[in-house]
């Protein structure tokens, strides 16, 4: 394709690559597994032969949603002592790259789809929508997703991560993610039936508002910096450049589930904040190998959050323009990331939450 370059991924939008460089938040599901188990055992099942209807919230392409989907089948069928049908909708914004999703769940030998009488679908559409009809549900799951915003209030100023906020910006920031955070709540209230399950991971932060990332996130800035300074980007596309995240507190995650209305209808079971180990400098540590560690974080990197930052990019640039900007970008996160691994060592941390529909 030639001509003007129009964007052809969304904010919050997952990039190509996606699926194979996900190591991160696969892990953050693993962490939660214990989570879903218990929420697998508390649901209340449906009877009469009627299926167990699950939603997966912010699926991407569906990498970190076999493991479990898989755990959903088998739970519920070793609860009924019955071949129960199982229908499975993977939602995400309309941006998001469903043929890559269907292509893991029709091609992945692991994938739950396999089982007999499992019904999988998808819907685009935002979480922060209404997405079922009332009483829908039996369980619903999301894994390192609710921390993407609808929209971003504005840049945040001098940086592109929202933890480096200051003032107005940061209070914006944290208002628009309030306001989102009780909007999912609100819809998976309506959507739940009573005694279905809730369970989330969520991006979070610590107390100090840290999230465990800004090493990684001040290096893809200093690079972007330099690319303005090469003429390569705008002065002012670097300005516009933010990362529609908020990663909450747990206190935020928190304070709308211990007040009316929501705390009326929704029972908050178990949370627990965690700091994810980093894969990659781990595996760095082990190997001494710089290059294979700069290239996983990049990879990483370009997959969950370039493609926002890019979006930024004034629409009349050719497609040779924004892909010499992307190949440098990556090329100095590359070269940054080998000089100094332990600079870039990155614990994101997450918030794991299970919630009945009373």
């Amino acid at each position: 394709m030639t001509g003007s370059h129009t964007p052809d991924v969304a904010e919050g939008a997952m990039g190509h690559g996606y699926a194979r460089h996900s190591r991160v938040q696969h892990s953050a599901a693993d962490h939660g597994m214990p989570l879903l188990d218990r929420a697998l055992d508390a649901v209340v099942l449906p009877r009469d032969g009627s299926p167990f209807r699950v939603a997966d919230l912010g699926a991407a392409a569906g990498t970190n949603s076999l493991g479990p989907l898989h755990a959903v089948v088998e739970r519920v069928r070793a609860r009924t002592a019955a071949r129960t049908p199982v229908t499975v909708v993977h939602t995400d914004i309309p941006a998001n790259d469903f043929n890559a999703l269907f292509d893991t769940l029709t091609g992945s030998p692991d994938s739950y789809v396999r089982d007999p009488d499992v019904y999988a679908c998808a819907q685009a559409r935002s979480f922060y929508e209404p997405l079922f009809p009332t009483a829908e549900l039996h369980l619903a799951w999301s894994a390192i997703a609710v921390h993407w915003l609808s929209r971003v209030p504005g840049p945040v100023l001098g940086h592109v991560f929202s933890s480096r906020a200051t003032g107005a910006a940061r209070e914006a920031l944290r208002q628009q993610s309030r306001k989102d955070w009780e909007a999912f709540l609100t819809h998976r209230a309506r959507e739940l039936r009573s005694g279905g399950q809730l369970v989330v991971l969520g991006g979070a932060s610590a107390d100090d508002g840290t999230s465990g990332a800004e090493g990684l996130m001040d290096a893809a800035d200093a690079v972007l910096g330099d690319l303005a300074r090469e003429g390569l980007i705008t002065t002012a596309e670097h300005a516009r450049m933010t990362i529609p995240t908020w990663n909450r507190t747990a206190e935020e995650f928190l304070a709308p589930l211990g007040t009316e209305p929501l705390a009326e209808v929704l029972r908050l079971e178990e949370h627990e904040l965690v700091a994810l180990p980093d894969p990659h400098l781990e595996r760095y540590e082990e190997t001494g190998d710089a290059s294979a560690f700069a290239e996983g974080v990049t990879q990483f990197f370009r997959a969950a959050i370039e493609p926002s930052l890019f979006s930024a990019l004034d629409p009349e640039r050719s497609d040779a323009e924004v892909s010499a900007a992307a190949g440098a970008f990556a090329e100095g996160l590359r070269a940054r990331a080998a000089a100094d691994p332990e600079a870039l060592e990155t614990h994101w941390h997450v918030l794991m939450l299970r919630v009945t529909r009373r």
